[in-house]
């Protein structure tokens, strides 16, 4: 399967493997979709997905460690990604992309373990009520939320930084940690997880909230109209649905093919539509990759992985380990 010199060849690979094993972070709204869409064109390939969620991380782990796993495309998270790279199947997806065996856009694949690809991508803005907060309020830079007019618990803001840590990527950590600081003095209310925030804001007992995540405001906005999004430069760009095929997989041709299904538009669609909005910013057409054309993002690249933890544990340290007053119920 590695030296396929064409799709035609993947395909016939497939059809004498007939099945696939996937582990995935989909969510149980788009993995029917994505399972009967897969099917539908390779009926000769019986999918198994199951939803991964970061409880599972350390068994799968540990099952892979002992080589218990019968999974055939995993998921890798970025907090867990360097631990499962033993584990990978050293495949060149470049290489199949670049000789006609694969259609998936280059920059979704990992250049440097070129095993793995992002098929998804999570972005950060702003939310806010219309009816509270004046459109001649609403912050047009990041600078805004340090105005006088947004201090003393007039924005909410989550204790888990991810978002805010992403900037680091085109900031720096310097420039970041001193924002966070900039950010602390503004008094801001504390809260852990976008859903009841959220709603909240939407039911018209907050303003304000920084560096919600797009989808999720865009899942509470279906809703209710009392909820705007909004997006500053350099967007805070993190790379999600991670997937790599698990060495010595039974079914390498037809992983390999979920893969570039993944990355296809019926399936970016499906991530826009049903998980909802968090498919890759560099799959061509998808709603991400509209909203961020032509815009500056700030990437958590590959090699910026361990970064991530790392800046949100220093924005924490610099935040004095705050505790929520508002959080998920």
């Amino acid at each position: 399967m590695t030296s396929a010199s064409s799709h035609a060849d993947l395909v016939a690979a497939a059809k004498k493997e007939g099945r696939l094993n996937v582990s995935t972070s989909f969510t149980e709204d788009s993995i029917p979709l994505m399972k009967q869409g897969f099917e539908k064109k390779y009926p000769f390939i019986k999918l198994t997905i199951n939803e991964q969620t970061g409880d599972d991380d350390k068994r799968i782990l540990l099952e892979l460690q002992g080589g218990q796993s019968e999974i055939d495309v995993l998921h890798l998270s970025a907090e867990s990604y360097t631990d499962y790279l033993p584990y990978i199947e050293k495949l060149n997806l470049l290489k199949l992309v670049e000789n006609g065996s694969l259609e998936i856009a280059k920059d979704m694949i990992n250049p440097a373990e070129p095993g793995t690809m992002a098929a998804g991508s999570g972005i950060g803005g702003f939310s806010y009520n219309p009816k509270l907060l004046s459109a001649d309020k609403v912050p047009t830079s990041y600078d805004d939320f340090l105005k006088p007019q947004f201090k003393n618990r007039k924005f909410l803001i989550d204790i888990e930084p991810a978002n805010l840590a992403s900037l680091g990527a085109a900031w720096g950590e310097d420039k970041l940690l001193s924002y966070a600081k900039a950010l602390k003095s503004q008094k801001p209310i504390w809260v852990r997880g976008d859903t009841n925030s959220l709603t909240q804001l939407a039911a018209g007992e907050f303003d304000l909230h920084a560096f919600s995540n797009y989808h999720s405001a865009y899942r509470v906005s279906l809703k209710s109209p009392n909820i705007k999004i909004g997006l500053l430069e350099p967007i805070p760009v993190r790379l999600t649905q991670i997937e790599a095929i698990r060495k010595g997989s039974a079914h390498p041709a037809s992983a390999a093919l979920f893969m570039e299904y993944t990355a296809s538009a019926e399936a970016q669609h499906i991530l826009d539509e049903d998980e909802p909005q968090q498919s890759s910013i560099y799959a061509p057409g998808s709603n991400l990759n509209k909203l961020t054309s032509g815009k500056e993002v700030s990437v958590m690249s590959w090699d910026k992985f361990a970064d991530q933890a790392t800046w949100e544990a220093a924005i924490v340290k610099v935040w004095g380990f705050p505790s929520a007053e508002v959080k998920e119920k």
